[in-house]
């Protein structure tokens, strides 16, 4: 009886000494909610690469419908009338990274004007959690809406409205996410000395379209993004010395923005958009710096 006593103490023992053991183990070990590195994407429609299909039907809806993301607001639902490629250069660049993307990007965004606001995106991102110490790396490239919306103020009215919104929302994105690094990627060359090339036939044969707003257009963004990093201490990527020959009117084989009638510059969802060609460059740039 003694030794069976004994024996059944030695047990309780062990057991004790198994729960206390797990459980410092336990505590010890990485939660099943351990915050992930991660790679945060937020933008307008060149870096969303929207499907045409799928922008068309946004639009045709938002439009019939009077939705809230018309007017600019950017609650939970105008999210879903976003679609997004699952290859555009951001997630392109996480996949290069080892990074999981999560993307935000919104075809028409836009800070100083009416549209889906860049701020919504940031409420987003916060609300689901995207924005943590954990994230290393965080991609913008937004503002050519501004552009072309803003046709009755100065370029330097402009610049200024822009950097004025903007810098709130890259603050918010720093104190959420303090170790990211924080990206703002240029768009990619346009446009050729202030013309585009807007129907390509093949065989390198296209039009040749003086249209020197657009090349405003291009310099005032390029301006617009310069501003925004200068200003907020984060990492201005600088695309157009890389694609100087690979905008509109470049050989059909190097062309890396697609016309408005082009079959000829390889596959990419939306016209006067980057081609695929065009994203998979400018996700090597990202993840190479």
């Amino acid at each position: 009886m003694l030794n069976l006593t004994l024996t059944t103490r030695r047990l309780w023992v062990a057991l004790a000494s198994l729960i206390m053991l797990t459980g410092v183990v336990s505590v010890a070990a990485p939660g099943a909610d351990a915050q992930q590195r991660n790679l945060v994407v937020f933008g307008d429609s060149i870096i969303a690469d929207t499907p045409t299909p799928e922008y068309l039907v946004n639009r045709i809806g938002s439009a019939s419908s009077n939705s809230s993301l018309s007017s600019g607001s950017s609650d939970g639902s105008s999210f879903q009338q976003c679609p997004t490629s699952q290859n555009n250069y951001g997630i392109r660049a996480g996949h290069k990274l080892g990074l999981p993307a999560w993307d935000y990007s919104c075809a028409g965004t836009t800070a100083i004007s009416p549209g889906p606001q860049f701020s919504g995106q940031v409420d987003r991102a916060l609300g689901d959690g995207a924005l943590t110490p954990a994230t290393a790396r965080v991609i913008i490239t937004t503002g050519f809406n501004d552009t072309y919306n803003n046709g009755n103020l100065s370029e330097g009215d402009i610049r200024a409205r822009f950097v004025g919104a903007m810098r709130p929302q890259i603050d918010r994105i720093r104190a959420a996410a303090p170790n990211a690094r924080i990206q703002i990627v240029g768009y990619s060359t346009i446009t050729d000395h202030d013309h585009v090339c807007l129907v390509h036939l093949g065989g390198n044969i296209h039009d040749r379209t003086y249209a020197p707003q657009v090349g405003y257009w291009e310099r005032l963004s390029q301006g617009m993004l310069s501003d925004l990093a200068h200003s907020t201490g984060t990492q201005f990527i600088d695309m157009k010395p890389s694609t100087r020959d690979r905008g509109m009117c470049a050989p059909d084989h190097l062309r890396s923005w697609a016309g408005l009638i082009d079959f000829h510059a390889g596959p990419g969802n939306m016209p006067i958009h980057m081609t695929d060609r065009g994203h998979e460059h400018v996700a090597n740039v990202i993840a190479a710096s």
